[in-house]
């Protein structure tokens, strides 16, 4: 049964949105980039970082960028290093994200530490080719605030950032903050008198796919990235008004509603339906994926907006004019081709990331070749899944 999405249809000039400050130095894509993400247990959940990896392969499939996971639980800085060789270089990256910090706090409250690992990291991906990227630990779930906190270790990760971001400086590289925000908005959904707090899953350390993907828009967020889609403006008559990284064809106006073909030049960030209650706690999430339709004209009264044949949403006449995201819509053939993409990224960075991992490790190069043959074919389906088809959309009015 179709609900009423009302947290999709907005003005874009009267949304409130928590943006970051751009990165000093913007991370540049190039086609056939291969970014791996290294981490700890939180990158090993392969939640975010498979969520920030489906934001880019649809936000940008002309890229045909390639992701892989190198997250080991309980590592640091130093740890990450030591295995540098087998669990990162040999991806053959261009690209390197460093996240680190939760299990570097233990050494105390002085980062020295954790700065001098960062160094040496960053040295070793400089070597092999790449670019580095920084990422500060997201925080601790336990209701720490700034200056009040509820443990050393979500207060320790404060002055880490503080002091990653001055690397960051110093070496000119991209760096993204994503404790400070987290903190905040996570501290605010834990408060007691928050009446409708929204659980984020797992534990305050591990957060579930909830807390998972406010990390990763967060992240996103903070490489002010291009939040387009695209957009199309139509008349209730048929007549297409605007259209902006999208061609709309085969209009038709009849019974009251509107037909259409839609062929998108690329494909909004997918929501698997585990992580939908982030829309919830982080509104702006929706700003990150302006896939937008208007129709104007319309008679007053409910419609239903099917995609592909499937239904999609209940909207009105007043909010169809005003514009709606379809990013956000849980339902049709858009949506089901989002959990397709999410569906295929789990399964790369899983086993087969796992089963590459291990041979490189033990240096058997007749299971690494093995491993990356399994790895191609999965990326050659994953580069078909983000490439837009042509859709069929439909506006009826509910009798």
């Amino acid at each position: 049964m179709l609900c009423r999405i009302w947290s999709v249809f907005f003005t874009l000039a009267a949304i409130s949105i928590a943006h970051a400050a751009e990165p000093a130095v913007p991370l540049k894509l190039k086609e056939n980039d291969v970014w791996v993400m290294a981490g700890d247990s939180i990158t090993a959940q392969r939640q975010h970082s498979n969520y920030i990896e489906a934001f880019f392969r649809t936000r940008y499939p002309e890229l045909k960028l390639q992701f892989r996971n190198s997250g080991v639980g309980g590592h640091t800085m130093q740890s990450t290093s030591a295995r540098f060789d087998y669990d990162i270089a040999a991806f053959k990256p261009t690209i390197v994200s460093i996240e680190l910090g939760m299990n570097d706090v233990g050494a105390g409250d002085d980062p020295k530490k954790y700065i001098e690992g960062a160094v040496k990291l960053i040295g070793q991906v400089r070597s092999a080719g790449a670019t580095p990227v920084l990422i500060t630990s997201s925080p601790v779930n336990d209701g720490s605030k700034m200056e009040s906190w509820k443990g050393d270790r979500c207060r320790r990760i404060h002055p880490y950032s503080e002091a990653l971001k001055q690397l960051a400086t110093d070496e000119k590289l991209t760096y993204v903050d994503q404790y400070h925000p987290l903190l905040a908005l996570w501290a605010n959904n834990k408060d007691e008198s928050n009446k409708d707090k929204i659980g984020l899953i797992g534990d305050p350390v591990h957060p579930g796919p909830v807390g998972q993907y406010t990390m990763a828009a967060t992240i996103i967020t903070g490489l002010d990235v291009n939040r387009e889609v695209s957009s199309a403006t139509l008349q209730a008559d048929g007549k297409v008004v605007e259209t902006k990284g999208c061609m709309i064809t085969a209009t038709k106006a009849a019974d009251g509603g509107l037909t259409f073909t839609r062929q998108d030049e690329k494909l909004p960030w997918p929501i698997p339906a585990q992580s939908r209650a982030a829309l919830k706690l982080m509104p702006e999430i929706a700003d990150l994926s302006r896939y937008l339709l208007t129709v104007t004209g319309l008679a007053a009264g409910d419609y239903t907006i099917s995609i592909g044949g499937k239904d999609a949403a209940k909207v009105t006449a007043e909010e169809l004019a005003r514009g709606v995201n379809m990013a956000t819509f849980e339902n049709g053939a858009i949506a089901e081709r989002g959990a397709k993409i999410v569906e295929q990224i789990n399964k790369l960075q899983g086993g087969l990331n796992n089963n590459f991992r291990g041979a490189s490790k033990a240096k058997d190069e007749t299971k690494l070749a093995e491993a990356q043959k399994e790895i191609a074919a999965t990326e050659a389906e994953l580069t078909k899944l983000v490439q837009p088809e042509a859709v069929e959309i439909a506006i009826k009015p509910v009798k």
